[in-house]
């Protein structure tokens, strides 16, 4: 999908009808929207997600909702029926070019703004065709699933680089990939139309024991759906719960009572990530220690009784062996000593030697007497070095524990700190804080019942499924439903398996994409990745000494996330799809087929918390998209990110927002340099609205 063109009329503070076109040439992929604070930079972004998605499309930091049409629009109007807001978009997807429009009048916003009209067109040889089912085919063109991947906030996305987080990555990788037509098919088998259809006629032909596991089946069928609801609502809670705490903790640093002792607290709680990130490390490499190699400290009376055992034969001359068997029954076979004499039978040379088989030692037996003793000593070398590595390992594990009790005990004594303080905002902030962690501590607890349950119940589900075939029918026609269920519930199976390969498959391609990306930006030292359970995660290599010696280990650890870097990591995981799904029929795995897919990335104020990662951002982020639109203001832009885009040569159009009101935001500037000349952005007005202004090359 690329974007060619924007008119807003009466949405929020853009009043009249206002129209952007965004550049989508592909050497010169960039728009820019200058904005101050405050003059619609968040209103433009969620004129984008109200044309394609409505109500349900806009963001969590969008104030108001339902006020949708311009506030002075809406209270000069005489007539609720014809004043309406309205967003009209122009896009091409796959070379068809579509025109989608949505509205909502006055009236329908008094009764419900959530419904509104929307039409989508498709141009096609000159002609246009209304699209039937107008927003079934958005979600086609663009599942709601990743949105918020292509339509972001760049400082709201810190999140993405949460744990709880990698359902929704999974999900995006999957749509974005091409995969969701195999969850789409999957769905489509398991639903009650056509899983319960089979199951109600299998049934009806089948014998009383079958039929009741069919309805235990139907039941826990019914309980997994539950809670797959369950666990998509406690994600969302999480997700919510977490912002909200965010939004504490930057109120609490911005207090100037507070201030101090929340940036302690915020670094405390990264030494408290890293010694936690630690502790597993250190508690994993002694459990592999304890079963690799633990056997040797139990072996001290084994080793002693061996010891015992090869003494003993050494001291009766038994090893080594005087003179082995293995030589004299040669000497006998060939009728010949080494002295020369003849060993005829019966003679009393043949007798002396063969009187000294009785004593002679057997090769395997000395062989093996000689491992057992080399066994041994190896033995007691690994029992000595394993107990020297299990008190340095969990001497390691103490002193972690340690600090980590310390850490804790000066968070604690913050918070009385910050609770206790006469600012009864503070104080507030505070209580809000501690409440908050608590919902938070419950809600992963609650996330970690539901996921167990979940797992319990498949399980079930699973076992169902085999005793149903297992129980024989009688009847021809029992015997045919259980040949059509067995074949849907086999097909959504192996479609299922086939998902978790592909996706599985995919992992390690977008983490070589992820990780190309991040060092560009990042630098040398570490690297960003997605775990197993695809969580976004920065690594680096830890080299940690076995002993005395020069030898040593290297770990890879986890490294807790500044906010900056949660942001980055986002980013370039964003970027980094986009990427792929645009060579998607280039990349290798089961499902043949696939094409690619272009997708545009729509940016506000992406350059927030970057501090020292916005010159890698502004290089290399336009480089990824096919298409890239930012809304930035002043104190984002000037400086590194300015002299990165301008250098790339990818600025294809640039726009500036003019706002009109009363006062504006006390960070935000009159007049901005952003060409040749200055020019002005804000102008005095006793109504407040917003104009879109291009700015000449």
């Amino acid at each position: 999908m690329i974007l060619e063109k924007l008119v807003l009329e009466n949405f929020r503070q853009f009043r009249g009808r206002q129209e952007i076109l965004f550049s989508t040439i592909k050497d010169r992929n960039v728009t820019l929207v200058h904005a101050e604070n405050g003059f619609g930079k968040t209103a433009m972004l969620n004129a984008l997600l109200w044309g394609f998605y409505g109500h349900e499309g806009l963001t969590e930091d969008l104030p108001k909702k339902e006020n949708i049409i311009h506030e002075g629009t809406a209270a000069r109007s005489r007539h609720a029926t014809s004043t309406s807001a309205k967003v009209t978009i122009w896009f091409s997807h796959d070379h068809e070019r579509y025109r989608l429009e949505r509205e909502l009048t006055l009236e329908q916003q008094k009764l419900d703004a959530k419904k509104t009209d929307l039409t989508l067109e498709l141009s096609m040889d000159g002609m246009v065709q209304p699209v039937q089912f107008a927003q079934k085919k958005i979600l086609t063109l663009m599942p709601t699933g990743i949105s918020e991947f292509l339509f972001f906030n760049g400082e709201g996305i810190e999140h993405l680089a949460r744990e709880e987080n990698s359902a929704k990555i999974t999900e995006a990788i999957r749509q974005m990939l091409g995969l969701k037509l195999l969850e789409t098919a999957i769905e489509d088998l398991r639903c009650h139309s056509v899983l319960g259809k089979l199951r109600t006629e299998l049934k009806e032909r089948a014998s009383l024991e079958k039929a009741a596991k069919i309805d235990e089946q139907s039941l826990v069928d019914e309980d997994i759906a539950d809670l797959n609801k369950r666990k998509e609502t406690n994600q969302k809670n999480i997700v919510a719960t977490d912002a909200e705490l965010g939004m504490v903790n930057a109120k609490l640093e911005l207090n100037r009572e507070a201030h101090h002792l929340q940036t302690r607290r915020e670094d405390l709680e990264k030494q408290q990530t890293a010694l936690n990130d630690r502790l597993g490390l250190v508690t994993k490499r002694l459990g592999q220690i304890i079963a690799e190699d633990s056997y040797a400290l139990f072996a001290d009376d084994l080793v002693k009784r061996g010891r015992e055992i090869v003494n003993k034969l050494r001291s009766e001359g038994k090893i080594p062996a005087r003179v082995l068997n293995t030589f004299l029954k040669e000497l006998l076979d060939s009728k010949t000593c080494i002295c020369k004499r003849h060993l005829v039978d019966g003679s009393s040379e043949r007798k002396a030697v063969e009187d000294l088989m009785t004593y002679a030692g057997d090769q395997q037996f000395n062989n093996a007497v000689g491992a057992l003793d080399n066994a041994l000593g190896r033995i007691e070398e690994g029992a000595e070095h394993t107990r020297k590595t299990l008190q340095e390992t969990n001497a390691e594990r103490i002193k972690i524990i340690d600090d980590l009790k310390v850490v804790r005990e000066e968070l604690a004594d913050i918070h009385q700190k910050i609770g206790g303080k006469a600012d009864e905002e503070v104080h507030k902030l505070e209580e809000t804080r501690e409440a908050l962690l608590l919902k938070q501590r419950e809600l992963v607890a609650e996330k970690a019942r539901i996921e167990l349950k979940l797992e319990e119940k498949t399980k079930r589900r699973d076992e169902l499924t085999k005793e149903i075939q297992d129980i024989t029918d009688s009847e021809a026609d029992a015997q045919k439903a259980q040949r059509r269920l067995t074949a849907v519930e086999d097909s959504a199976r192996l479609l299922e398996r086939i998902l978790e390969i592909e996706t599985a498959e995919l992992r390690p391609v977008l983490n070589k994409e992820i990780g190309e990306h991040f060092r560009k930006i990042i630098g040398v030292g570490y690297w960003a990745e997605l775990s197993d359970d695809f969580k976004l995660k920065i690594m680096k290599r830890l080299e940690v000494s076995e002993d005395e010696s020069d030898a040593s280990k290297s770990f890879d650890l986890e490294v807790a996330l500044s906010q900056g870097q949660r942001q980055v990591t986002s980013l370039v995981f964003i970027a980094s799809m986009v990427a792929l799904a645009r060579r998607r029929s280039e990349i290798p795995t089961i499902v043949k087929g696939l094409t690619g897919s272009e997708y545009p990335m729509v940016m506000d104020s992406p350059f927030g918390q970057l501090s020292q990662f916005r010159p890698g951002v502004a290089r290399w982020i336009p480089e990824l998209a096919p298409q890239v639109i930012i809304f930035v203001s002043s104190a984002q832009f000037e400086g590194s990110v300015a002299n990165e885009l301008k250098r790339s040569r990818r600025i294809g159009k640039r726009y500036f927002l003019t706002y009109h009101g009363p006062h504006i935001h006390a960070e935000a500037k009159r007049e901005l340099q952003i060409g040749k000349d200055p020019v002005t952005v804000y102008f005095e007005n006793k109504e407040e609205f917003t104009e879109i202004q291009e700015l000449e090359s």
